[in-house]
């Protein structure tokens, strides 16, 4: 870009002074003569057309702005853009490190809430152990103490000679504790 704008700088600022040297040109009939007319008398030089010329170098110049301007906001974004991955490319690690932290701590949780589950599995099986033995003993015993093979009206009767004999029983002992009470405790009681 910087050397198309100086090449036509140089072109306009030369061409006011251009000559053509005719003496070399062939004279006389030949394809010379029957070519189109260029607009130019003979030995006159092209210089250009220097208000056309102004207007190429502005619209050069424009362009060769454009051109800074998007070279430098490219830079800048590119710069910016650099220093958001970066930010980006830091918090990703430290929630990646946030994520491997809080991993390990459930992991630690889980590991003890299975040896707590196995060893409440443990206490459960033993109490259950204890319990139906427990259950036998009282099948045993329900049998000796309820399954009598008596009437309730039968055990309603032994019951109450029961508490009689206990109550002559303890007549008996507290007639013995009073003087007299052997003789005592064969009269009343």
């Amino acid at each position: 870009m910087k050397r198309a704008i100086q090449t036509l700088e140089d072109f306009y600022a030369n061409a006011d002074k251009e000559k053509v040297d005719l003496e070399l040109a062939q004279k006389g009939s030949g394809p010379a003569d029957d070519a189109p007319d260029s607009g130019f008398d003979g030995g006159e030089a092209y210089k250009g057309s220097a208000a056309k010329g102004g207007g190429v170098l502005g619209m050069l110049d424009v362009i060769k702005s454009d051109f800074e301007r998007t070279i430098s906001e490219t830079e800048k974004a590119e710069e910016q853009a650099e220093q958001d991955h970066t930010a980006f490319m830091d918090e990703s690690q430290k929630a990646i490190d946030g994520a491997k932290d809080a991993k390990k701590e459930k992991k630690s949780s889980l590991d003890d809430a299975e040896e707590a589950m196995e060893s409440a599995h443990e206490d459960l099986d033993s109490q259950t152990e204890l319990l139906k033995s427990a259950l036998g003993e009282y099948l045993e015993m329900k049998k000796t103490c309820i399954d009598t093979g008596m009437s309730y009206e039968e055990r309603v009767e032994r019951r109450q000679d029961e508490i009689l004999a206990l109550k002559k029983g303890l007549c008996v002992l507290v007639a013995m504790g009073e003087p007299g009470g052997a003789e005592n405790a064969a009269a009343n009681c």
